[in-house]
This record gives C-alpha cells, structure tokens and sequence, in this order.
C-alpha cells in the first residue's frame, strides 16, 4: 500500500494506493480492497463511508474492470459516494494482482458544511458531482460516440463547463484536470486540443496512459477538481 499525506488548496487531504492480493478470486481482492481502505483511513481518525472524494479502480482485463467497479459501487451508498473513474491499465500494477484502488480522502473542512452529493437523474453508478466545503469533484467524464479523440474532447469538454456553471465555477476555478488516455493517443495532441477547446490552465495537467474503460470506442477519461 501507498499513503500519503498532504495539504492542497487549504484542506487537508489523504492519498491511498492498494492493489489487490494476488491469487484470491477477483471478486475477493475487489472486496478487501475497500475493507483494507477502510481500515487504514480509520487509523487518521477518517471514515470510508464520509471522508472518500475521489476513487479510481483499475483491472487487468475488462472482466476485472466490471468486477472491482461492482464493489465499489457496494462499497459506498448516499452522501458517502465519491467521484469516480475506472480503467483497464495493465502496467499500473507493479504486483500480480488483478485490480487496484486509488483513493483520495479529505478532512472536514474548517468551515463545518455538510458534503453534497449530486446524482444523474436517472440516477446512475457514478455520481455527477461532490462539493465539500470550497471544493469540487467531478466524476471521470468520457464519450463512445465519436471516432476520434478530438470529437470526443469537442462533447465531453463543453459538458464539464457546464457542470463547473452548476457549482458557480468557470474554468479559472480549475485546480486539476486530470486525463486518461488511451495508449493509442499523443499527449501533445490532447494538450493541444484542450487548449483550443477550452480556457483551463494547463499547468497543473496529469496524463496517465490507459489501455481501455467501461465500455469500447473511448479514447479519454476526464476528472475535474475545482475550488470555489
């Protein structure tokens, strides 16, 4: 396991990195995932159930993918749900497992508000968005319909906006954008096609390289995180 500690943006702020173990039934490892999660967090005085903002699960295969994001999805329920993404990344492993767990976790904020939890309506297994206190997750946002990375950022660019607009933020509330992309795909171009598409600080950029995601014909995940 991975921790880490930190403060950013004025709030304090818990990074956990697991993996599964390796030779238990891909259903058991998803499991204990989020139980040792639970576990390590308890120790910092936070609980899975009201401190978690943001998760990302990965899988060796897609089976593995479905499997892990089933038991998140039993994993937290309500108020206690977190923005989310999910993934097929073989080389994010470094052990023999089939599936990990990256997990960010805050403290309550200062100011003593209650975290708000908006959902799709219908509502679907990820949400649309958390904001807790100054801060703002947004799930990991993608597109299927389009051929081509660009036309993909053109829909799934434009409809983050939008939901920054719900939260009275614009794009220079932006403290990280974060990319998945397919390993098919150049970085320079995706940076290169943000910047023509929207007016978001790069700087803070993070781009990890993915083989696939819930379903086929993605090209990109995005995560947004803003402060208001």
């Amino acid at each position: 396991m991975r921790k880490r500690l930190f403060n950013w943006q004025g709030e304090r702020f818990v990074y956990l990195g697991l993996e599964g173990e390796p030779g238990l039934p891909v259903a058991a490892q998803s499991q204990k995932l989020f139980e040792r999660a639970g576990l390590e967090l308890a120790t910092l005085g936070l609980a899975l159930d009201g401190n978690v903002v943001r998760t990302r699960v990965f899988g060796r295969t897609r089976a593995d993918r479905d499997t892990v994001s089933a038991a998140r999805g039993k994993a937290f329920s309500g108020q206690g749900r977190a923005a989310t993404s999910s993934f097929i990344s073989p080389a994010h492993f470094s052990s023999a497992a089939d599936v990990a767990l990256d997990l960010f976790a805050m403290a309550a904020p200062t100011q003593g508000v209650a975290r708000k939890v908006t959902e799709h309506v219908p509502q679907q297994p990820f949400i649309k968005h958390l904001v807790w206190g100054p801060m703002v997750f947004h799930a990991g946002m993608t597109n299927e319909h389009f051929p081509s990375l660009r036309q993909q950022l053109h829909e799934i660019l434009p409809r983050a906006g939008a939901t920054l607009r719900e939260n009275g933020c614009d794009w220079t509330n932006v403290v990280r954008i974060s990319f998945f992309l397919h390993m098919s795909q150049d970085p320079q171009a995706l940076l290169a096609d943000v910047a023509a598409e929207v007016p978001v600080s790069l700087e803070n950029a993070e781009i990890e390289f993915v083989e696939g995601y819930s379903r086929p014909n993605k090209l990109v995940e995005v995560e947004v995180t803003a402060r208001r």
